[in-house]
């Protein structure tokens, strides 16, 4: 089955409530844009991978279409994605006084607690080093749209894999929805043109949220359909067989 194009699910929506005007257009396709980003987070992730260089900040910027990731690493000669460790003892968002004396707002830096040193001064941290992830570590940084990572990964390429928004494509001929979500979108785009409107009563409204909440775990429970090959190909990898001591 061909997948159709932004554009023409509008176009038949337009169509099936006789409506043909250049401005309901625009308003319908900028309703299904916030639409196919909603499907995207919760029914089919369209998912992209990218290449990317670490800046000399020792960071990359999210994609303009990013949503969330699901993978990060450094590729290898074997084709495998050596995935990253998450850095969850960095320090954000503050100005502090680092080990040096000098103020600062360096991502890198971490709080020294003098109740965790060796003489209150000198030696070891607590907590920090241990379980070290040798390909290195990010953190995501969600307020200023960037990934963070140490210092040893500046100006080597990252394997970004992420959630895109759906909204990629440059012109409406090449923004694609799977066959599955077309009655999910146009559900959510019915719902939202009548969502604030005065004119139509509120047992209407409710009717066309209920539906567009029906076709999209309608949708879900179709995308993630999983078949008896499946089922059976994961129990035989979940089974090992181990020497009898």
């Amino acid at each position: 089955m061909a997948k159709k194009t932004l554009d023409e699910i509008v176009q038949n929506l337009l169509i099936d409530e006789d409506k043909n005007s250049e401005a309901e257009y625009l308003r319908y396709y900028n309703i299904g844009l916030r639409g196919l980003k909603e499907l995207n987070m919760d029914v089919q992730r369209d998912i992209k991978s990218i290449e990317i260089m670490v800046d000399s900040n020792s960071s990359i910027d999210f994609p303009p279409d990013y949503i969330g990731y699901t993978k990060l690493g450094q590729a290898d000669g074997d084709g495998r994605v050596h995935v990253l460790g998450i850095d969850t003892k960095r320090v954000k968002d503050i100005a502090f006084t680092n080990s040096l004396g000098t103020n600062s707002t360096e991502q890198d830096d971490y709080y020294l607690f003098r109740n965790f040193l060796s003489d209150g001064s000198l030696g070891s941290i607590y907590g920090v080093g241990g379980g070290n992830n040798a390909n290195g570590y990010y953190y995501e940084d969600r307020k200023n749209n960037r990934f963070l990572f140490n210092g040893n990964l500046k100006g080597k390429t990252i394997i970004l894999e992420y959630i895109t928004d759906g909204s990629t494509g440059v012109s409406s001929e090449n923004i694609v929805v799977d066959p599955y979500a077309e009655e999910a979108l146009m559900s959510f785009i019915h719902w939202k043109t009548i969502q604030r409107k005065r004119g139509i009563n509120q047992g209407e409204k409710e009717a066309a949220r209920r539906d567009w909440y029906n076709e999209k775990r309608l949708a879900i429970a179709r995308l993630s359909k999983f078949t008896k090959e499946e089922a059976l190909q994961t129990t035989r990898k979940a089974f090992k067989q181990s020497p009898k001591l």
